[in-house]
C-alpha cells in the first residue's frame, strides 16, 4: 500500500511538473507560438516539425493540438495543415517521454535552484519569471521520475497485486484497458507510458503486455485530443477529427500487427526501455506515413463538418492581403467589415476575463497573458488599418466611401478600447493584486454591475456590424448611445454609494477607494468609445453600393 501511495504521489509531482512547464510556455510565449505557427504552417513537412517542436516545449500534445485547432478556428491554417501538425504534436509529446526518462536526475536540484531564481528575482509577471517557472517544472517532472521509478520496485514482490497483473498479461484487452486507465487517470499518455515503462523494467509485467499498455496510452491521447476541443468551431475541430480517423485506423492496425507477427514484441524486448522506444517509433511512424495521406483524410474531416462560413470569409482570414480580397473595392470592404466583426468578438470574450480581476487576485504570470491578449488585439486593430488605406486607393463609389469611412472610424475606437482594457489590468495589477486586496462585497457588486452595463454596449456594437442596411444600424447605433447615456447617468449614483462606504469607514472600501473610482472612469470611457464606434454620421447614397 504504501509504494502504491508513493506511485501516486510521484504521478501528481509529474502532472504538476508537466502543468508548470506548460503554463510558463503559454504565459512567456503564448502569443509568439501563435504568431510563428499561423505565418509558417503552408508546408506539411514544416507543419509536422513546427507541431513536434509545440509539444516538445508544452510537454503535451493535448495542449499543441488545441493551440493549433484555435489557429484553424481563425482560419489561418487549412485542414491539411492543421492534421500535419497535430501529428507532429503527437510524436513530440512521445519523444519526450524519451527524454525525460533519461538519467537526468542530477539536474533536478540545479534546474529548481536557477528557476527559481528567476522566479522571484526576475518577478512573475515577466517573460523571465515565466522562464524560471518553466525550469523549476522540468527540475519537478525529473524529480517525480525518480520517484515513479523506486516506487515500482516494491510492486514487483507485492503478493496482493501479483495475480492482478498476472491477468492483465494474459489479456492485450486488459492491458489496453491499463492503458486507457492510466491515460486518463494522470491525463497525460507521457506519464502512462512512463509508468509502463517502469513496469516492465521492474519485472511486473512482461515486455509485451508493456507494448499493449503504450497502445492503450496513445489510444487515450487521440481521445483526449478529440474531447477537448470539441468546443472549438466548426472549423477549428476539423484537424483534430482528421488525426482521430488516422490515427484510430493506424492504432488498430497496430494491435493486430502485434497480435499476429511475434517478432515485433521480439525486436523491442531486445532493447532497454523497449516500451519507450515503441511509443516512440510508433508516433513516428504515424507521423511520416500521416503525410502521404494528408489530402484524402482532410477531405474526409472537411465532408463530415462542413463550413458554415462562405468561401470568400474562409479565404478571407488566411490572408487580409491575399490578392482576391483585393479584387473589388466592394469585395475588399466585405473583408474589412468580416475582421473588424471577428475583432469585436474576440473583444468581447477579452471583456467578460476583466471580472476575474475583480472578483479575484490571480497570478502574476495570468495578467501577464492578458497583457499579452490585448497586444495581440491591438495588432489585428493595426493591421485592418493598413488594409483599409490599402483599400482607399481604389475607386471607390459613394456608398463605398461612406462604408469605408464607417469601419475606418469603428477599427479605431475599438483600437483605443483595446488600450483602455489593457490600462484597467494594469491599475488592477499594482492597486490591488499585488497588494492582495479585496472590494467590499456591494462594491465588487455595482462594478459587475457596471461590467455587465458594458459588455451589453459591446454585444449592440456585434450587432450593428452584421447589419447591412444603413438605416437600420442608424437606429441600432440610436439604442446604443442611449445605454451609454442611461450608463453614464447612473455614474454620479455609484459614486455617491461608494463615497457612503468610505465614510463608514468600511476597511475594504478605503483601501480601495482610489481603484474603485478610476476603474468607473475607466469602464465609462471604454462604453464611450464603443459608442462612438457606431455613431459615425451617415450621409446618403445617390447611387447604389458597387459590387464589382
Amino acid at each position: 500500500m504504501q509504494s502504491l501511495i508513493h506511485l501516486a504521489g510521484g504521478i501528481a509531482l509529474l502532472l504538476w511538473g508537466a502543468y508548470m512547464v506548460k503554463t510558463g510556455m503559454l504565459r512567456a510565449f503564448g502569443v509568439a507560438l501563435r504568431d510563428f505557427l499561423s505565418a509558417h504552417l503552408k508546408n506539411r513537412v514544416v507543419a509536422l516539425v513546427s507541431g513536434t517542436m509545440l509539444a516538445s516545449l508544452l510537454q503535451s500534445s493535448t495542449a499543441g493540438t488545441l493551440i493549433i485547432a484555435s489557429i484553424q478556428a481563425e482560419g489561418f491554417l487549412t485542414t491539411g495543415m492543421a492534421f500535419a501538425a497535430i501529428l507532429g504534436a503527437d510524436f513530440g509529446s512521445a519523444l519526450m517521454t524519451r527524454i525525460l526518462t533519461f538519467d537526468l536526475s542530477f539536474l533536478s536540484p540545479l534546474m529548481i535552484l536557477v528557476g527559481t531564481c528567476f522566479f522571484f528575482i526576475r518577478r512573475a509577471d515577466t517573460r523571465q519569471g515565466q522562464f524560471g517557472r518553466i525550469l523549476i517544472g522540468l527540475g519537478i517532472i525529473m524529480l517525480a521520475l525518480s520517484l515513479i521509478v523506486s516506487a515500482t520496485h516494491p510492486v514487483r514482490t507485492s503478493t496482493e497485486l501479483s495475480p492482478i497483473f498476472q491477468q492483465i498479461s494474459n489479456s492485450p484487452l486488459l492491458a489496453i484497458g491499463l492503458g486507457l486507465l492510466l491515460g486518463f487517470g494522470c491525463f497525460s499518455s507521457l506519464a502512462a507510458v512512463i509508468i509502463a515503462s517502469g513496469l516492465v523494467t521492474a519485472g511486473v509485467i512482461p515486455v509485451s503486455t508493456g507494448l499493449w499498455v503504450a497502445l492503450g496510452a496513445d489510444i487515450e491521447s487521440t481521445i483526449l485530443a478529440l474531447l477537448t476541443t470539441m468546443t472549438a468551431s466548426r472549423i477549428g475541430r476539423r484537424g483534430p477529427v482528421a488525426n482521430t480517423i488516422w490515427r484510430f485506423t493506424m492504432l488498430s492496425l497496430t494491435g493486430v500487427a502485434l497480435a499476429l507477427v511475434p517478432m515485433i514484441t521480439e525486436i523491442f524486448a531486445s532493447v532497454p526501455d523497449s516500451v519507450i522506444y515503441f511509443h516512440v517509433a510508433l508516433n513516428l511512424t504515424l507521423g511520416l506515413l500521416g503525410l502521404f495521406f494528408i489530402k484524402p483524410i482532410s477531405d474526409i474531416a472537411e465532408r463530415i463538418i462542413p463550413s458554415e462560413e462562405p468561401q470568400d470569409q474562409r479565404k478571407a482570414g488566411r490572408s487580409l492581403f491575399a490578392k482576391e480580397n483585393l479584387i473589388s473595392s466592394g469585395m475588399s470592404l466585405k473583408v474589412a467589415a468580416s475582421e473588424v466583426t471577428k475583432i469585436v468578438v474576440d473583444l468581447r470574450d477579452f471583456w467578460t476575463e476583466i471580472d476575474l480581476l475583480l472578483k479575484l487576485n490571480p497570478a502574476e504570470g495570468e495578467i501577464l497573458v492578458m497583457h499579452d491578449r490585448a497586444n495581440y488585439l491591438t495588432q489585428r486593430s493595426s493591421t485592418v488599418t493598413r488594409y483599409l488605406n490599402l483599400v482607399m486607393h481604389g475607386q471607390l463609389t459613394n456608398v463605398e466611401a461612406i462604408e469605408w469611412q464607417y469601419l475606418k472610424n469603428v477599427n479605431g475606437s475599438i483600437k483605443f478600447a483595446i488600450k483602455t482594457i489593457d490600462r484597467i489590468i494594469t491599475v488592477t495589477t499594482t492597486q490591488k493584486v499585488r497588494k492582495n486586496l479585496a472590494f467590499t462585497d456591494d462594491g465588487l457588486h455595482e462594478l459587475q454591475q457596471l461590467h455587465g452595463r458594458v459588455l451589453a454596449c459591446i454585444d449592440q456594437l456585434h450587432v450593428i456590424l452584421l447589419e447591412p442596411d444603413l438605416e437600420k444600424r442608424r437606429a441600432l447605433s440610436d439604442t446604443l448611445n442611449e445605454i451609454r447615456e442611461a450608463i453614464l447617468r447612473e455614474s454620479y449614483d455609484l459614486t455617491l454609494h461608494h463615497m457612503e462606504r468610505v465614510t463608514k469607514g468600511m476597511s475594504g472600501a478605503i483601501e480601495t477607494s482610489a481603484l474603485h473610482l478610476e476603474l468607473q472612469s475607466l469602464f465609462n470611457r471604454f462604453c464611450g468609445l464603443i459608442g462612438s464606434a457606431a455613431s459615425i454620421e451617415y450621409g446618403m447614397p445617390n447611387e447604389p453600393t458597387s459590387h464589382d
